[in-house]
C-alpha cells in the first residue's frame, strides 16, 4: 500500500498504553505519531476497570465539546473520539509556530516532514491533509489563528466542519452512518488507509477510553456493518 500524504500516524501495538500499531510499509495514521515524544505523559490509551477523575482541564474540554455537539447537531461521541484520535485531548501546534499558544498546549516536531495539525482536533493547514483549519474558521466566522489558539473555536470548528461533511445526518443517525464524514475529516487521500483512522475512533467509542486527561464512554458501535466481515478482520488484526 502507498504511503499516504501524511497518513496520520503509525500505531504500534508494543506501546501498550498509547494503544499505536504499526503497519509495514504504510505510514498510518501519522498524526499521532508526531506525538509519541511530545505527549508521552498524558496516561494509558485503554479504557480503565477503575474511573478516574478528570482534570479540570478535561472537564473543560468535555464541557465544550458537549456545547458543540448541540450547536452543530453531531454525536458528541465522534468529537470526543477525534480529539482522542488526534491529540489525546492534547492541544498542539508545530514546533517553531509563532503565534499565540493554545492553553496548556505542546509544540510538537513534524516526522518525516509532514506537517503537523492545529488545536485539540488536529486541524490542518498544509498541502498534506489540506485546509481544514482554514475551512472550519470560515464555517463559525473566526479567524483561523483563534482557531490555532483557543481550544473551544478549535472544537467548534471540528464540529462545523463535521456537520457539513456529514450532511444530512444528525445526532439522531446511526453512529455508524459517520463512517465517511469522519474519512473525509482525516485528510488521508488513500481510502483504506483512511478507515484506519476511522476504526481507531469508532473501536474507542465501542470499548470506551479514559484516563485523568479524556473520557469517552463505551457506546454500541456495529463495527461489521461498518466495515463488512473481511474489512473488520483486516483492521482489528493491524
Amino acid at each position: 500500500m502507498t504511503p499516504g500524504r501524511n497518513a496520520k500516524g503509525v500505531f504500534q501495538r508494543n506501546v501498550a498504553e498509547r494503544n499505536f500499531f504499526m503497519v509495514p510499509g504504510i505510514i498510518t495514521l501519522l498524526r499521532t505519531a508526531f506525538l509519541l515524544m511530545g505527549l508521552m505523559a498524558m496516561g494509558p490509551v485503554h479504557a480503565q476497570r477503575e474511573a478516574t477523575g478528570l482534570t479540570a482541564t478535561a472537564k473543560t474540554f468535555q464541557h465544550y465539546f458537549d456545547e458543540a455537539a448541540i450547536e452543530f447537531n453531531v454525536p458528541v461521541e465522534l468529537l470526543q473520539g477525534i480529539a482522542y484520535v488526534e491529540t489525546r485531548w492534547q492541544p498542539i501546534v508545530p514546533k517553531g509556530y509563532a503565534g499565540k499558544m493554545p492553553e496548556y498546549g505542546v509544540a510538537v516536531e513534524s516526522h518525516h516532514g509532514k506537517p503537523v495539525g492545529y488545536g485539540i482536533m488536529g486541524l490542518h493547514d498544509d498541502p498534506y491533509h489540506g485546509h481544514s483549519l482554514i475551512e472550519a474558521a470560515r464555517l463559525i466566522g473566526q479567524h483561523p489563528a483563534t482557531l490555532q489558539s483557543a481550544s473551544r473555536a478549535n472544537i467548534r470548528g471540528a464540529a462545523a466542519l463535521l456537520s457539513r461533511y456529514g450532511a444530512p445526518r444528525t445526532t439522531a443517525s446511526p453512529l455508524e452512518a459517520w463512517e465517511a464524514p469522519l474519512a473525509r475529516y482525516s485528510g488521508i487521500p488513500q481510502r483504506d488507509v483512511a478507515q484506519l483512522y476511522t476504526y481507531e475512533i469508532f473501536a474507542a467509542i465501542k470499548q470506551g477510553r479514559r484516563s485523568s486527561q479524556y473520557a469517552i464512554t463505551p457506546r454500541p458501535v456495529d463495527l461489521e456493518k461498518i466495515y463488512g466481515t473481511d474489512g473488520l478482520k483486516r483492521l482489528s488484526t493491524h
